[in-house]
C-alpha cells in the first residue's frame, strides 16, 4: 500500500490482504523487525488513513513483529477501538553507558566475573573490519557453528546475506566484524548500525576454539567497541538467548496489532 499526500508518496506498508486479512510481507527466518515506511511528519495522517482503509473493507489485522514505539502499535488503536496490541517475542535490547569500565559494572557479579575471565584469554586475538566481499568468512563460520545454521544456508539464504550485505555496505550501515587467531578467523557477527543502535542480524563461529568462547568474545569486543563509537543501543534482536542476558541485555518484546 503506498500512501501520497499532494501527489507525493509519503508512505508504504509492505503487505498483502488474504482472506481480508492484513499482514506484513516477510520471511520470519531473517525479519526481526518490520514496519511501515514513512516520512515522520506523515505518520500519523498515514495512520488514519490506513485505519479508514480497514473499517471501511472490514478487514482483519495480524501485524508483527513491531517495535514498542511503531507508528502501528502507538496509533492504529487510537482510531480503531476493537484492535489490540499483544506482546509477540523476546528481542533483548542493551542500553549502552558511556565507557567499558562503566558497562562492566552494570552487569551482576557472577556475569561480570565470567566475562572477566574470558577475556584474560584473549591475548593473541585480533578483531578486523571486512569487506562485503569476504562474507564467505561468515558464511563459513555460520556452518562450523551448528548443524542448525548450517542447513539455514541454503543458496537462497547466501544470495538473500550477499543482497542485503552489498546493499547496506553501500549505505554505511555495514558493521561486519571478524575475530582472529593469528591468520585463523574464530568468530564473525554481522551487524549493521542505523542511527544511534548497532542490530547483531547473526554469527558464526569455529567450535574448535570453544575453550577461548569465540562467540561470547566476538560480541563482547563489538560492544566494546559501539560504546567508542558512542552508540547508543545494542540491539540483539529476536531470541531469547542466555548470553544476551549475561552480556546485560534488557528483556524487551515485540508487538503484535491485531484486529
Amino acid at each position: 500500500m503506498v500512501f501520497w499526500k499532494d501527489d507525493n508518496p509519503v508512505g508504504i506498508l509492505p503487505g498483502t490482504v488474504e482472506n481480508r486479512m492484513v499482514k506484513f510481507i516477510g520471511d520470519e527466518r531473517v525479519t526481526d523487525l518490520i514496519d511501515i515506511m514513512y516520512f515522520p511528519d506523515c505518520k500519523e495522517d498515514i495512520i488514519m488513513t490506513l485505519a479508514s482503509k480497514i473499517t471501511s473493507e472490514e478487514w482483519h489485522v495480524d501485524l508483527f513483529p513491531l517495535e514498542m514505539n511503531s507508528p502501528i502499535v502507538q496509533h492504529l488503536p487510537n482510531y480503531i477501538t476493537d484492535a489490540r496490541i499483544e506482546e509477540s517475542e523476546l528481542s533483548p535490547l542493551l542500553l549502552l553507558p558511556d565507557s567499558w569500565d562503566e558497562y562492566l559494572k552494570n552487569l551482576n557479579g557472577k556475569h561480570r566475573h565470567e566475562l572477566r575471565r574470558k577475556m584474560k584469554k584473549i591475548d593473541g586475538l585480533v578483531v578486523r573490519e571486512m569487506e562485503s566481499q569476504q562474507i564467505d568468512i561468515l558464511f563459513r563460520l555460520m556452518a562450523a557453528s551448528s548443524k542448525k545454521k548450517k542447513e539455514f544456508l541454503s543458496e537462497e539464504m547466501r544470495a538473500f546475506f550477499t543482497d542485503i550485505v552489498n546493499s547496506f555496505s553501500q549505505k554505511g550501515w555495514l558493521r561486519f566484524h571478524v575475530t582472529f587467531v593469528d591468520s585463523l578467523p574464530i568468530g564473525a557477527l554481522l551487524s549493521f548500525r542505523f542511527g544511534d543502535c548497532v542490530y547483531l542480524y547473526n554469527m558464526g563461529f569455529n567450535t574448535d576454539f570453544q575453550h577461548l568462547s569465540p562467540g561470547i568474545i566476538s560480541i563482547a569486543l563489538d560492544i566494546e567497541l559501539a560504546i567508542k563509537e558512542e552508540v547508543r543501543y545494542y540491539d540483539f534482536l529476536r531470541g531469547a538467548e542466555r548470553y544476551k542476558f549475561d552480556l546485560g541485555a534488557e528483556r524487551r518484546y515485540t508487538k503484535r496489532v491485531r484486529r
